[in-house]
Parts: structure tokens; sequence; C-alpha cells
């Protein structure tokens, strides 16, 4: 399977928010939105970085900064430094890259466009399907539904 498979599955939609945004409304954001990690965009919409719950624990609450003043660009992944994925990469290689750079989101991209985010839960909810799937063909296998 691959990451724009399971975003067929999933879904595409993108939560994103302003550079400006304070950490606390990034917050609300994530809370709100059940997810753990946001796009930030500029003013013209484009991106400039991630910032997600990691982010915040980090570079925020550990060193006691004010969630109500500190922005989100001043604590978020800049573009350049982002790990992402393409459409056309399959589910090994997405888990391969989430376990060795210690990460849980990964933004995918077709081309230079963002197409959405897989979530470690996104590959492992795929994972138990695709076994569910494998077990359910075995037993009907097995039960004589499917000759041999």
């Amino acid at each position: 399977m691959t990451a724009k498979e399971i975003l067929d599955a999933k879904g595409r939609k993108v939560i994103s928010i302003k550079e400006h945004a304070t950490v606390y409304e990034v917050v609300v954001a994530l809370v709100t939105n059940k997810i753990g990690l946001l796009v930030v965009n500029d003013n013209k919409d484009e991106i400039i970085g991630v910032l997600s719950e990691r982010d915040i624990v980090q570079k925020c609450i550990l060193p006691k900064k004010d969630p109500m003043k500190l922005k989100a660009n001043e604590i978020m992944t800049p573009k350049e430094k982002i790990i992402a994925a393409a459409e056309s990469d399959d589910v090994q290689v997405l888990m391969n890259t989430m376990t060795q750079k210690k990460i849980r989101h990964l933004p995918i991209f077709k081309g230079k466009e963002l197409s959405g985010i897989i979530s470690i839960g996104d590959i492992i909810k795929n994972l138990l399907e695709q076994k569910d799937y494998e077990i359910r063909t075995l037993i009907d296998y097995i039960s004589g539904k499917y000759p041999a």
C-alpha cells in the first residue's frame, strides 16, 4: 500500500495556521481538530513550516515560555527541515522514515504540492486492516468457501 492509497482512504484535509498565531491558538487548533501536527502558512498561504505537539512541549512548555505571547513561527520546524514523503512511497518506507527520524507525522507531497499528512496511527490502522483481510481470506479458504 502506498501513501497515496492511505490518503485516498483517510482523506487529504490538512489543517493549517498562520505564522503569527500564538502557541495557545495552535494548541486550540490541535485539540479542536484532534490532530498532532499543523502546517504553518505565511500571509500568502505558502507553507513555511510545520508545528507538532512535541515542538510545543520542547520549545514552549519546557523552557517556560508564555503560550499567549510566543508565535507559531518561533517554534515551528521550518520548511527546509521538514521530513516528508512522496505519494508513491509504500507503507514500509513511511514506517522506516518515522522510526529512524523518531517522528509521528509525515507530510506527503505529490511533486511540490502537499497532498496530505499521514500519522503513525494511520499506518497502524492500515496494517491492521490488511491483517484482518488476510485472516478472513485464510479462514474462508480453510472453511472451503473457495476451492484450491
